[in-house]
C-alpha cells in the first residue's frame, strides 16, 4: 500500500491529452476515486445530473437508459434510486473504473449496471445494448477528456425519440465551441435544440464550490 501517495486530483484529470492517459490515469485512481475525490471534495455532481435527468426525461416509456463515461458508477447509483425499476447499462474507457460500477448495489441487493462495456467515445461507439430510451452523462466532457466532436458519436446509441442529458463542464463548453456542434446536428435534423440547464458541481463548503456545469438537454429526431 502506498501510505505517503499524493491524492490524486483535478490537475492531473484536467491534464489529460489522449485515451490512453485517461486509462493510465484511472487505471492509478479507480480505488480511491471515491474517498479521494468525491467525499473530500464534496462533489456532488453525478447526483445533480442523476436528479435532473429524472425530472426531465419522462416516466412512462422510457426504460432502458445509457451512462456514458460511466466512472465507478454513481450517476447510475442514485438514478437507480429515483427510478428503481429502470435497466442502466453504462460505458466507460477505463476498466478498473468499470470494475467499480460493477459493485453499486441497488437497494433490492441486485447490481445497478445491467451491463458494462468498455469503450473510446472519441471513435464510433458499438454496444449490444443500443439503442437506448435515453443517455446520460456527467464528468466526462470536461478539460482533458472529451470535445463536442464526441458528440455525434453518441447519436447512434439513443433511439428516435430518445432524450439526452449531458453534462459539460461550464469553462470547457465556452473554450471549445460546444454550441457551434449542437446548433450543426440541431440544423440538419439530427436532434432537437438543447435546452441548457446551470448546474453546480460541488456542495456548498467544498474549496471547489461555484465551479457549474452546463447541462445540455435534447432529443434525437
Amino acid at each position: 500500500m502506498e501510505l505517503d501517495r499524493p491524492a490524486i486530483g483535478l490537475d492531473e484529470a484536467y491534464a489529460l491529452r489522449t485515451p490512453e492517459d485517461n486509462r493510465r490515469l484511472y487505471a492509478k485512481w479507480a480505488a480511491t476515486y471515491e474517498s479521494e475525490f468525491v467525499d473530500v471534495k464534496k462533489y456532488r455532481y453525478p447526483k445533480a445530473i442523476a436528479e435532473l435527468f429524472s425530472e426531465v426525461v419522462p416516466q412512462s416509456g422510457f426504460d432502458r437508459f445509457v451512462d456514458i463515461g460511466t466512472g465507478t458508477g454513481l450517476a447510475g447509483y442514485f438514478l437507480s434510486a429515483l427510478r428503481p425499476q429502470i435497466v442502466i447499462d453504462g460505458i466507460d474507457i477505463s476498466p478498473e473504473m468499470l470494475a467499480q460500477a460493477r459493485g453499486k448495489l441497488r437497494s433490492d441487493g441486485q447490481q445497478v449496471y445491467a451491463d458494462l462495456q468498455e469503450r473510446d467515445l472519441t471513435q464510433n461507439v458499438i454496444t449490444p445494448g443500443a439503442p437506448y430510451d435515453a443517455l446520460l452523462s456527467s464528468g466526462t466532457f470536461t478539460h482533458g477528456h472529451l470535445g463536442p466532436g464526441a458528440i455525434g458519436n453518441l447519436i447512434p446509441l439513443v433511439r428516435s425519440g430518445g432524450w439526452f442529458v449531458i453534462g459539460i463542464n461550464n469553462e470547457h463548453f465556452a473554450a471549445l465551441d460546444f454550441a457551434k456542434e449542437f446548433d450543426n446536428l440541431s440544423v440538419l435534423g439530427v436532434i432537437t435544440q438543447p435546452k441548457i440547464e446551470l448546474i453546480d458541481v460541488y456542495e456548498v463548503g467544498s474549496v471547489h464550490h461555484g465551479d457549474q456545469a452546463r447541462v445540455a438537454i435534447f432529443t434525437r429526431k
